[in-house]
């Protein structure tokens, strides 16, 4: 694995681009393995409703299949698949293996994703976009006021997709900030987060990271103590070499 270290920065701050073969698509790649192809992407598609009532039923469009793993997470906008005649909106997600058919598609009012793309044998399910606002919030063991939605999850490898949901714990940020009872993180494992709402405090850093910041830390970055003021929401995605 071979994909740059880097703390939470601003997404907003990266320019969009085209994306080559696709009209009306831009995206902004976050991180990627120049060894292996791996990457990390925002890819927005403008809003095709016009089309989507002209050609709904002979769509320009094709049938996508890719040759790598796809987990995709809607983050503004919605998607509509017309093969499965099904709408696809905000907070939902899907994990896509090699071989995968979905679309063709239609971004009605616009779509924003964040997409995660990777080669190699996994075995994390096939999973079409389904709403995460249905699954339960599960108390995250050892960190209180912490607690997860596990998307996917490789039981092989170990490693899973979640959002993670921190209560809001600005009495604790006030008082404790400097002596913050939390402690400085160090994982073994590759980790990938985006804020989707809320904001949390590096107090090592000094800094406040809010939506749409990104980060991607490799074995042994540290990281924290953490404060989430305002509460957060993030997607992260936790893999092993």
């Amino acid at each position: 694995m071979a994909k740059k270290e880097m703390e939470f920065h601003d997404t907003s701050l990266i320019p969009w681009k085209k994306v080559e073969g696709a009209p009306n698509a831009h995206e902004k790649i976050l991180s990627q393995d120049p060894d292996t192809g791996d990457y990390t992407r925002l890819i927005m598609s403008q809003p095709d409703m016009a089309e989507s009532i002209r050609d709904y039923k002979n769509p320009k469009g094709k049938v996508l299949v890719h040759d790598i793993w796809e987990e995709v997470f809607i983050w503004q906008g919605n998607i509509i698949d017309t093969s499965l005649d099904q709408t696809f909106i905000h907070g939902f997600y899907a994990c896509r293996p090699p071989g995968m058919e979905h679309g063709p598609l239609f971004h009605p009012t616009g779509c924003v994703s964040i997409e995660f793309r990777y080669g190699g044998k996994h075995n994390k399910p096939e999973l079409e976009f389904f709403d995460t606002r249905l699954l339960p919030w599960e108390e995250v063991e050892g960190a209180p006021g912490v607690h997860q939605k596990i998307l996917s999850a490789d039981p092989d490898k170990g490693s899973y997709t979640r959002l993670v949901m921190s209560q809001p714990d600005m009495a604790d940020s006030i008082r404790d900030y400097n002596n913050p009872k939390g402690k400085l993180l160090v994982h073994d494992f590759w980790e990938e987060v985006f804020i989707l709402r809320g904001s949390i405090i590096d107090t090592v850093l000094n800094q406040t990271f809010k939506e749409g910041f990104y980060a991607c830390r490799p074995p042994g970055m540290k990281h924290g103590p953490l404060f989430h003021p305002t509460g957060c929401v993030s997607l992260e995605t936790r893999y092993y070499k």
